[in-house]
């Protein structure tokens, strides 16, 4: 397995610090967990776009990413 480069890592921790901070996260509707939103926040070979919930507090609720389809 490769090592995740900069950016990747960049995506990985601020996912992390969302979580930390009690967001949960969907992957095409589907509740899934961090580590499974950081592989497909990540991909290359797919375009997944991420929404960004934000709660009455101005706080980040949910990430969910959805599929592009980019044809």
């Amino acid at each position: 397995m490769k090592e995740p480069d900069a950016s990747e890592r960049s995506i990985a921790d601020s996912l992390e610090r969302m979580q930390k901070a009690g967001a949960e996260f969907f992957v095409d509707g589907e509740p899934v967990s961090l580590k499974e939103a950081v592989k497909y926040a990540v991909l290359e070979d797919h375009a997944y776009m991420a929404d960004y919930v934000v709660g009455p507090c101005g706080k980040v609720e949910q990430v969910r990413l959805d599929k592009v389809d980019l044809s």
